[in-house]
């Protein structure tokens, strides 16, 4: 079995771990064995089975090794950063309250939270030019606001 193994395994300690895993199999699997051909031959059916599923298991992802000892990168944004987006996020919601009401409501429904038009169009109960007439209108107000631009918003970031 472990020639067998080993043409799937990285290394030695993995295919001993491979092994384990394919006497585990063998032993819940025993009741399923039939007696028509050797247990070797189905043993070994099992022990391929196993390394197989290992395999794909390689090929969807990298493995992180128990033993390395590098870091991995932390992506969550610092306390400074956070700030910075509550600000930002602040700045914009302030300003989405200087405009008109339906206006507020386009951009708020079809950037923030990212609806279709047509169905900002019906949730509001105007047309798709309309909502479109809207949102433009509304976007041009927000860039004229002199005190929102020393607080830029990401761009393709929802606050």
């Amino acid at each position: 079995m472990l020639r067998v193994i080993r043409g799937y395994a990285r290394d030695d300690d993995h295919a001993a771990d491979l092994l384990q895993v394919c006497w585990i199999r063998i032993y819940r699997k025993r009741v399923r064995f039939s007696g028509t051909g050797s247990f070797l031959g189905w043993a070994l059916t099992v022990c391929r089975n196993v390394c197989r599923t290992e395999v794909r298991k390689r090929r969807l992802g990298p493995l992180v090794r128990l033993d390395d000892r590098r870091d991995l990168p932390d992506r969550t944004p610092g306390p400074a950063a956070q700030l910075q987006r509550q600000e930002q996020a602040a700045a914009l919601y302030a300003a989405l309250e200087r405009l008109r009401v339906r206006e507020r409501d386009a951009i708020l429904l079809r950037i923030i939270e990212g609806r279709s038009t047509a169905e900002v169009a019906r949730m509001l109960a105007v047309k798709e030019v309309s909502v479109r007439s809207l949102i433009h209108r509304g976007l041009k107000k927000l860039r004229r606001m002199d005190w929102l631009a020393d607080k830029p918003v990401g761009q393709g970031e929802s606050p």
